[in-house]
């Protein structure tokens, strides 16, 4: 009997162990597929080793993108909000527009899950700082602060840069660290405390008195600021120096005062300055240890642009954008997009000899740009200068490939990405209007500013995405912030919503409503015709307010291609196109 039980034991044990080596090698196998599939679907899009949940978030968003599942929602400042520094002020002017809002945010994985990761929202109110700490997963914890620190407050304290240092640059786990600048010139890194509800001042950056246009960040193992002043000139600055004064290493000098200049940092080692000259309009610099050297200089001479707008308009640059995290940037700073005076987004390639490769026009709205922001890995956004109007372009929609762009110079390897459609790829160019009438509680802790009692119909002023394989985008509009989740219906409402409402954390609850207290509103939008089609008119399309759908809904938008939510169109007479 012991015999035998000796041998059923081993006979079970050696099952179990090949049934986990078995378990392991299934494991193993399925990771290495799931990681294969996201690295050739999302090329550049960098995620923690979550594969299977990475590849499941990415396909959800990159199928709501191509739906158009779009969830509209304002951000609503809690009722129990903590506040650091000064607790009341008085205002010193009566500003009859909201504020300008700059927006930063970033999320990072800090467990054992996709579901296990912090996110962190910041953004300039005014002369205030906002800022939203959330932990989503197993010790879930949501927290806010409002940071001020002048009493006297006017329009000159607004704060007009605001950067984020995320985790690689050595923070500790409940302190954040941000750096801002105000219009009258007053730049600083500060540190906030979300567990104990204090701030410290780390560092200074001399700005010699010039008032402050705005700022920009670039990430790395020793961050790079520049600050574009008011007059013209550009200082950069590196944040990690030593000290609580930090004075500029560099500095860009136009000849005469040029208000309207832009400077947007390109890499660790590059940057763009709009000059706002008809003959060199932007100036692309090497940033170096000796200093800053003019790399390549881009003009546009097109003669249709200067007869529709002038030399001076069509060389206003309102937004620069980078690709290098995208399938079409070669080395950092290569490639980026520019917002041009004539309304057009250019995509331009330092490695060609063009001054620009392909363009991006809505040919629906004329309104300047204000922002620009790459979407994900194949899709960038565009903020209108009125209207409240959200741009979607899809990057692969162009004859563009960077292949030839080269020219004469070296090939990039044959197996790099181009940009060619080739009709492959399903694309709705397609304009978000998020006119929509703020609630009553909206900024409710923001008391120096007028409150809208109507629909928005402003500019897009900035936008943020916390990570790049995130669903949502942070929106800034006149006096607040508009969040859009990327998200399809029947993704969360459908039989996976369990996986979706742990791994993505919109914060909806059981009925499809904002858990948090923040505000939400149907969306209403078009499709952009092509620039060329001079005869289709373009219609409304506007979202159902419920989320239950039946059967035949879902079959008919399988057939169409949109998302549950948008209202069909109306049956189309003998004089109108066909349309879903």
């Amino acid at each position: 009997m012991t015999c035998r039980s000796t041998t059923n034991n081993t006979s079970l044990e050696i099952h179990t162990i090949m049934t986990i080596k078995s378990w392991r090698i299934i494991t193993a196998e399925e990771s290495w597929l799931f990681r294969a599939f996201v690295q050739t679907r999302f090329p550049a899009i960098q995620t923690p080793p979550f594969w299977k949940d990475a590849a499941c978030a990415l396909t959800s968003r990159s199928r709501a993108v191509d739906r158009l599942g779009v969830i509209g929602r304002f951000v609503i400042l809690p009722e129990t909000i903590t506040r650091v520094g000064i607790q009341e002020e008085t205002r010193q002017d009566n500003p009859t527009m909201g504020y300008r809002p700059p927006i930063d945010s970033y999320e990072t994985w800090n467990g054992q899950s996709w579901a296990d990761r912090k996110e962190v929202l910041a953004w300039g109110a005014g002369e205030k700082l906002l800022m939203r700490t959330k932990q989503s997963g197993k010790h879930h914890r949501d927290e806010w602060i409002l940071f001020n620190d002048v009493d006297e407050p006017s329009s000159h304290d607004d704060i007009l840069g605001l950067h984020l240092l995320q985790p690689e640059h050595g923070k500790e786990n409940e302190v954040e660290n941000v750096i801002f600048g105000r219009r009258q010139g007053d730049i600083r890194h500060i540190a906030l405390s979300t567990s104990v509800a204090s701030h410290e001042y780390k560092k200074t950056f001399q700005t010699e008195g010039l008032e402050l246009n705005e700022t920009d960040l670039m990430h790395g193992s020793n961050p790079i600021l520049c600050a574009q002043f008011l007059q013209g000139s550009t200082a950069l600055y590196h944040t990690s120096t030593d000290g609580e004064d930090v004075q500029p290493f560099a500095w860009i000098r136009p000849e005469r005062s040029s208000r309207g200049r832009k400077a947007k940092l390109l890499s660790s080692s590059r940057i763009a300055v709009a000059t706002m000259d008809a003959k060199d309009s932007l100036v692309v610099s090497r940033i170096s240890p000796d200093g800053i050297f003019p790399e390549e200089t881009i003009g546009i001479s097109s003669q249709e642009v200067e007869d529709r707008l002038g030399d001076y308009t069509c060389q206003a640059i309102s937004a620069i954008e980078p690709l290098n995290n995208h399938p079409l940037a070669g080395s950092p700073g290569d490639v980026f997009l520019a917002a041009w005076g004539d309304r057009k987004v250019r995509l331009h390639d330092l490695r060609s000899p063009r001054a620009y490769e392909t363009t991006y026009e809505d040919p629906t709205d004329d309104n300047f740009i204000y922002s620009v922001r790459a979407f994900g890995h194949d899709r960038f956004l565009v903020g209108s200068g009125g209207n409240a109007l959200i741009k979607l372009f899809d990057l692969r929609c162009t004859s563009y490939s960077y292949l030839e762009a080269q020219g004469a110079r070296p090939k990039a390897p044959s197996n790099v990405p181009i940009a060619h459609n080739h009709g492959q790829y399903p694309s709705k160019d397609f304009n978000i209007f998020l006119s929509a009438q703020p609630p009553a509680i909206f900024n409710r802790h923001i008391n120096s500013r007028r409150r809208r009692a109507y629909p928005y119909r402003g500019p897009i002023y900035s936008m943020s995405m916390p990570s790049p394989s995130s669903p949502t985008v942070y929106t800034g509009v006149a006096g607040g912030l508009i969040r859009l989740d990327f998200a399809s219906t029947d993704d969360l409402t459908g039989p996976a919503k369990e996986w979706y409402d742990c791994n993505l954390n919109l914060g909806f609850d059981a009925e499809m409503k904002p858990a948090d207290g923040s505000s939400f509103f149907t969306v209403a939008g078009y499709e952009r015709p092509d620039q060329r089609d001079l005869s289709t008119t373009s219609k409304l399309r506007k979202q159902h307010s419920s989320w239950k759908f039946g059967l035949d809904d879902s079959r008919r938008d399988v057939v169409t291609g949109w998302d549950h939510r948008w209202e069909a169109l109306e049956k189309p007479g003998a004089w109108r196109r066909q349309d879903g």
